[in-house]
């Protein structure tokens, strides 16, 4: 009895060893099964992501496959979406090959050889418009893959169309400058965002004056007047392009302008003579017009002088090129003491130009500010060096003369 029960005592030990052991596989059974099938639902719900996104990037974007012979494979439903295409309208519209892609998006000369290359190119849209576009050419290296080549592009309209804008609007600004400012001004500006003064030890500077212009005007209104000063001015300026003459600044009906500045030259005097026979000229042409509208003509005075001046950009708002200097007030007093209808020279000029210009000395002639100045009317060039009867048109010994100073 005691043997029998310790057999059974130990049988039942092992049953429940068993037991216990199975129940263990069991629940550990159970658990990696619950472990395997969450990540069969991850992975279930991954791969149904991964076929939303890999949908909506051929929805979305412009894509193009071609295969190692540059044959297209497919095109993407944004494409021709983006383009109003099918794809059988494409193939017949722009063609079936890589190079037929390339040379309608303007990219013949993208190198295909490397693993990757861009360029920005443009065609026409699906509403006949132009859409700019950044494009990118990726190779495959592997030969034996029937996806060899694959274009993607992406729509830089927007982009490109402000960018065109602000080119437009920085050109505007430019031109605005340059009609304020000399040229290399403008450019030492946006180089140092400052210019710094210059001195010039010759320069000629001409001041012009309409007689009685300001009674004349205060009879006029306002938009005539402007209309008028801008008829004036406007010919004034072509006259000074013509004759390498730097516009300094108006006043009124004032008019002022320089010459040998900003860059220096030997030829300034003879050539802000040669712009005062022009403006008189544009005075007359002016003149012809205000008489056939009933206007009394004007008379113009003109200043001349030439010496030394400083130069520079002054003004913290609505900048300026300015000229200073007592050739700029002795300028200033020539032609207030001017005749109306005459150019009037100071002596440092008349010494420069007397060979070439007919001059009628006046004499001592008391400025203000200044004492007395000598003082010469310049009526003409002389008939050797003028191309008209009036001498107010070089001929081309004078030019000549001019090109070897």
């Amino acid at each position: 009895m005691n043997s029998l029960g310790f057999v059974v005592g130990a049988c039942l030990g092992v049953a429940a060893i068993v037991i216990a052991v199975t129940v263990a596989f069991l629940v550990r059974i159970s658990r990696k099964k619950d472990t395997v099938l969450a990540e069969m639902e991850r992975l279930q719900k991954e791969n149904w992501q991964l076929r939303q996104m890999t949908d909506a990037i051929n929805d979305s974007n412009v894509m193009l496959i071609f295969d190692r012979d540059e044959n297209l494979k497919s095109v993407s439903a944004a494409f021709c979406s983006h383009y109003g295409f099918t794809a059988s309208s494409y193939m017949v519209k722009v063609g079936s090959s890589l190079n037929d892609y390339l040379k309608w998006s303007g990219g013949e000369m993208i190198d295909r050889k490397a693993r990757t290359s861009s360029f920005v190119g443009k065609s026409v849209g699906a509403k006949g418009q132009t859409i700019w576009k950044q494009v990118t050419l990726t190779r495959n290296g592997d030969t034996s893959h029937d996806t060899y080549y694959m274009v993607f592009e992406l729509d830089i309209t927007n982009m490109k169309e402000a960018e065109m804008e602000l080119q437009i609007e920085k050109k505007r600004s430019d031109e605005l400058l340059l009609n304020m400012l000399p040229a290399d001004i403008v450019a030492e500006l946006k180089k140092n965002g400052t210019a710094k003064p210059r001195v010039y030890n010759s320069a000629s500077v001409l001041f012009a004056d309409i007689k009685n212009f300001t009674q004349w005007s205060e009879k006029l209104e306002p938009k005539a007047l402007i209309d008028t000063l801008q008829d004036l001015f406007s010919s004034f300026d072509d006259v000074l392009a013509q004759n390498f003459i730097e516009k300094i600044k108006t006043i009124g009906d004032a008019y002022m302008c320089a010459g040998g500045l900003p860059m220096p030259n030997h030829s300034h005097p003879f050539d802000i003579v040669i712009a005062a026979f022009g403006l008189q000229s544009a005075v007359s042409a002016l003149d012809e017009k205000r008489a056939r509208a009933g206007g009394d003509p004007w008379l113009m005075r003109i200043g001349i002088h030439t010496g030394p001046v400083v130069t520079g950009v002054v003004g913290k708002t609505r900048t300026v090129y300015d000229v200073w200097g007592d050739s700029v007030n002795t300028a200033s007093r020539l032609e207030s003491a001017c005749e109306p209808g005459k150019i009037n020279i100071s002596k440092t000029t008349y010494d420069v130009i007397k060979d070439y210009f007919e001059c009628e000395y006046r004499g001592k002639i008391q400025a203000k500010h200044k004492g007395e100045i000598d003082m010469y009317f310049v009526n003409r060039l002389k008939p050797e060096y003028a191309a008209d009867d009036k001498g107010f048109v070089p001929n081309e010994a004078f030019k000549a003369m001019l090109a070897g100073l």
